[in-house]
């Protein structure tokens, strides 16, 4: 009864003090799209003036409508809806030019065609038909766009897999992504968050094809219509199907490592309904070997020198099908439902080597981990949508998340000599039961409208969130004298979390020629409680917290825009962070969770400037944030050299951020681009001074791709990353991957053939250090392997659809 009556109260509560606090403005118009460029001649390069263009597409597609280009050859078409055009270029004495797939959308709705070059045609009888071709990635004001469908490593790869080449973007060994200087990133799906087990998503990234994906954004600067939840966003956003008639993809790739996968991705479409439907499966393998050196400061200086290996095997499958229904001109359902299952066994071994003062060795602890365990995840998401006459539309969703995991952890320890005989008979036994569980609802309904005055639109929407996890740890020990497995109970636990968010927000956004503005605020009540079987529970009281933010930016000549924006955001502690059931895995390095841990708040200052002509274009930022008692994992170590793992509320911390970002289109056969982003992160408290530390984080990234012919390309990426953290940093080596892809019969079967990291294997090395142990420690995962993929595609058009556009 509380979880029904208290929602209610408090959305009455937050409605009430979000509309005294804030209004939210960005970028937008009634019909927002456009489509510019500039008609030259192709041999001389000079511009064609008065050329006649017919766009089509928009709500009538069976009718062209007329523009013509100015004295200089420039064109200018604005106040489009959101949609798919085509636009045809005629002059006399040259070939008519067609382009098209030219697809407007939210996330896209100002296009550049740059240079359209018509060639000379004596016979005047053919027409040249080509294909927009958007490029791989794209700047915006808030985010960076990588378009997966315009890489050749799309194409039989994993979503892991792509994530590697997005800007700002790294993927830890766990396959889990992170914004570079960012310690709360999110993970979304379609917009919607899909992290709520943070076990799973490296596991899901894992097993979903990229040939299912459209783009990867990458939100540094999230807007109040999402959650004020985490400093960035990843967005992976699905294809949807935007062809009318059947089209399809099928693929399969296999390693010299030993990984395979295959996928299969369809859609059909027509005008009153479609839909898109993917699966894939894949068979990963993953070796890492380390080792470490520590030293623990206290009176008698100890050491350890550790040295591990592991290696992992998993099969994963994942499927997606999504809907959508016109039921009328302004009435429009959408449906998705999306299934993942992971199960994979990793081997362990790893020998841990004590060293008195005089670095002579002591003992030797040698343990054998094996891990069986696998997850399960399912979402379902349902939307409806009403579009009015008046420019307004309301629209309210409901999305179901449901995830669960086992693991079955077997150790075994060993104590031995230095010089690796037995000390003990037998060894130490131990076996963990680990099952996890989740349930996610949300719920949220949202109304905008536009106006013509200041070509401004509103925005309101309120949502609930109801998250709810359950993790339980069973240990037993094995005792020799009874000669079977006992229940431990220090290491057995039952950690259930729930955490209800209910929130509101309000945006408005307008345009004065050339300035555009953004104000707002978002409200979020949070009510959290935990039970533990181990300890007591709690319930934290509801909590308010308002998150504004605010921008403004200025364009010139269309070919030049700066902009300065804030925002608000917080981390909230997350189940995995306060649990405290042990894990012992290492005995000599305990990691468990903090339940005292509180929300940690940042403030976000950026400037952005964005620079392109119709070859190049160049986006440098500045950003500032300052947070305030961050949650990050600190180590400790004990007089018996055992360290432990656990979260804490640290120190204030600042980020002083720079990135640069740029693409170049040397011509249609070849493009760069290259990213750097360089972050200076400070920590400082008044009352825990050994946290006072500065240090840099850098990230960067150059991506090259060649048209080599008509159906043959070459690509290459190169990637490197440095972290800083409260207690160290991390160095990565360059990370490489070259492919090359050729098209067949008609470009119906694709062949790729892809080297990662030939030169080198991943490796990384990094510094961890406390006011009593210094730690260096090195690891290697291997990455290097070749890849073979072989795809097939095909489009059946419907008929009718295909005659409306002649």
């Amino acid at each position: 009864m509380f979880a029904l009556i208290k929602p209610i109260t408090y959305l009455k509560h937050v409605v009430f003090v979000i509309l005294i606090c804030s209004v939210k403005t960005t970028i937008a118009q009634i019909n927002p799209g456009s489509l510019s460029g500039k008609v030259v001649d192709l041999s001389n390069k000079e511009s064609i003036p008065f050329v006649n263009i017919f766009l089509y597409g928009g709500a009538d597609s069976t009718t062209a409508k007329p523009f013509q280009t100015d004295v200089n050859g420039n064109f200018s078409i604005k106040n489009l809806s959101l949609s798919t055009y085509t636009i045809k270029f005629s002059f006399v004495g040259y070939q008519t030019k067609t382009i098209s797939k030219i697809l407007l959308e939210d996330t896209r709705y100002t296009i550049n065609l740059g240079d359209v070059a018509l060639d000379t045609d004596s016979k005047m009888l053919n027409e040249v038909v080509i294909e927009y071709k958007k490029p791989i990635i794209e700047m915006q004001d808030d985010k960076i766009v990588y378009n997966v469908d315009q890489s050749i490593f799309s194409e039989g790869s994993v979503a892991t897999d792509i994530l590697k080449n997005v800007p700002l973007v790294t993927v830890d060994i766990d396959g889990k992504p992170t914004i570079a200087g960012k310690r709360n990133t999110r993970i979304f799906i379609d917009g919607k968050p899909s992290d709520y087990n943070a076990n799973s998503i490296g596991d899901l990234l894992s097993i979903l094809p990229s040939d299912a994906l459209e783009s990867i954004e990458v939100i540094t600067d999230p807007s109040s219509k999402f959650d004020a939840d985490g400093d960035g966003i990843i967005n992976i956003v699905m294809k949807k199907g935007k062809k009318l008639g059947l089209t399809g993809n099928l693929s399969s790739r296999g390693g010299t490592m030993g990984n395979y996968n295959g996928g299969v991705f369809l859609s059909k479409k027509n005008p009153k309904f479609s839909f898109s439907a993917n699966a894939g499966f894949n068979h990963g393998v993953r070796f890492s070997d380390g080792n470490s050196n520590k030293t623990n400061i206290f009176t008698d200086t100890t050491y350890n020198n550790q040295d591990n290996n592991s290696n992992r095997i998993s099969n994963g499958f994942d499927s997606r099908f999504g809907a959508s229904y016109q039921i009328d001109s302004a009435q429009n359902l959408k449906f998705s439902l999306r299934g993942g299952f992971n199960n994979g066994d990793n081997l362990s071994l790893s020998n841990n080597l004590l060293l008195n003062d005089n670095q002579i060795g002591q003992n030797l602890r040698r343990q054998n981990n094996f891990t069986d365990g696998n997850n399960l995840n399912l979402v379902a998401d349902i939307d409806y949508s009403l579009s009015k006459k008046d420019k307004s539309q309301y629209s309210i969703g409901l999305n179901y998340q449901k995830n669960s995991s086992n693991s079955n952890r077997e150790y075994a320890r060993y104590l031995l000599n230095p010089d690796g005989s037995p000390t003990t008979t037998n060894p130490s036994l131990q076996n963990n039961d680990n099952q996890d569980f989740g349930d996610n609802i949300e719920i949220n309904a949202d109304y905008d409208k536009g106006f013509n005055f200041l070509n401004s639109k509103i925005e309101v929407g309120v949502k609930g969130s109801f998250n709810f996890s359950d993790q339980n740890q069973a240990a037993t020990t094995f005792d020799y004298t009874l000669n079977d497995y006992i229940f431990n109970p220090s290491l057995t636990n039952k950690f259930k979390f729930n955490q209800n968010i209910y929130a509101t927000y309000l945006s408005y956004r307008f345009k004065v020629k050339s300035w555009s503005f953004r104000f707002g605020n978002r409200a979020e009540v949070t009510q959290v409680s935990f039970k533990q079987e181990s300890a007591s529970n709690l319930n934290i009281d509801p909590y308010l917290s308002l998150f504004p933010s605010a921008s403004i930016n200025r364009s010139f000549a269309s070919k030049y825009s700066i902009g300065l924006s804030y925002g608000r955001r917080v981390a909230r502690p997350r189940e995995n962070a306060l649990n405290p059931i042990i894990d012992n895995s290492d005995p000599q390095n305990l990691k468990y969770g903090n339940p005292n841990l509180i929300p940690s708040f940042t403030d976000q200052y950026s400037l952005n400037l964005s620079m392109f002509t119709d070859k190049w274009s160049i986006s440098p930022r500045f950003s500032y944030s300052l947070s305030n008692k961050i949650i990050e994992r600190i180590k400790t170590v004990s007089s018996d050299a055992t360290s432990i793992t656990t979260y804490q509320n640290l120190a204030n911390s600042s980020a002083l951020t720079f990135n640069m970002f740029g693409n170049y289109n040397a011509n249609k056969k070849q493009t760069f681009n290259a990213g750097f982003s360089i972050s200076k992160i400070g920590y400082s408290s008044a009352l825990n001074t050994r946290f006072n530390r500065d240090g840099y984080s850098i990230r960067s990234n150059v991506g090259i791709n060649f048209s080599l012919k008509k159906s043959a390309a070459f690509e290459a990426n190169l990637n490197y990353f440095r972290n800083t953290a409260a207690q160290g940093t991390s160095n990565g080596s360059i990370e490489t991957q070259f492919g090359f892809k050729q098209n067949l019969l008609k470009n119906k079967i694709g062949l790729r053939l892809t080297a990662v990291d030939p030169f080198t294997q991943k490796n990384i090395t990094s510094i961890t250090e406390g006011p009593n142990f210094y730690q260096e420690s090195y690891s290697v995962q291997q990455t290097r392997n070749f890849l073979v993929s072989l795809s097939y595609r095909f489009t059946k058009i419907d008929k009718g659809a295909s005659s409306k556009k002649k």
